[in-house]
């Protein structure tokens, strides 16, 4: 990554622990990219509507005021500038991720990524993020809340 053309890449880092933050920023720094950071999914929000270049979002889950599902969500629902970003979650707890979150991560393509992965795992998420920004993509169908089920659990929602 260093001296490449991707070093120019901007991350934003999403995270309640400024710990969290400080980590990632350091790893990334090294490997040239450029941090910024946001301590909730509202300043995420912020920053990536002000952004002038798409940016890889290293989103952590669980946030007060606005967690990292409802970001997505609104990614999602909005499109558009949003849209332009590529984004990795992380979090401590993946195997608690509810179930509605886990198929939009799948709509979305959304790699997760444990807070306990090494180092180099991190590195390479947001390398292959930063590729995908220089590739030009096809916005995602809008998600909603019963696209992760069958057309019959869909057809029994309806009838309630």
């Amino acid at each position: 990554m260093k001296g490449g053309c991707l070093s120019m890449t901007q991350v934003l880092v999403v995270d309640d622990s400024s710990a969290i933050r400080q980590l990632v920023r350091a790893i990334l720094e090294r490997e040239g990219y450029t941090i910024t950071e946001a301590a909730d999914g509202v300043e995420a929000l912020v920053a990536l509507r002000a952004a002038e270049a798409p940016m890889v979002v290293v989103l952590d889950y669980q946030m007060p005021n606005m967690d990292g599902a409802e970001v997505l969500s609104t990614v999602s629902r909005e499109g558009g500038a949003l849209a332009r970003h590529e984004y990795l979650v992380l979090s401590a707890n993946v195997a608690t991720f509810p179930e509605v979150f886990i198929e939009l991560l799948r709509h979305l393509s959304i790699r997760i990524l444990s807070k306990s992965e090494d180092h180099a795992t991190l590195v390479s998420a947001v390398a292959q993020a930063a590729e995908r920004l220089a590739a030009p993509a096809e916005a995602p169908e809008p998600w909603t809340e019963d696209a992760g089920q069958s057309e019959e659990s869909r057809a029994e929602s309806r009838e309630e």
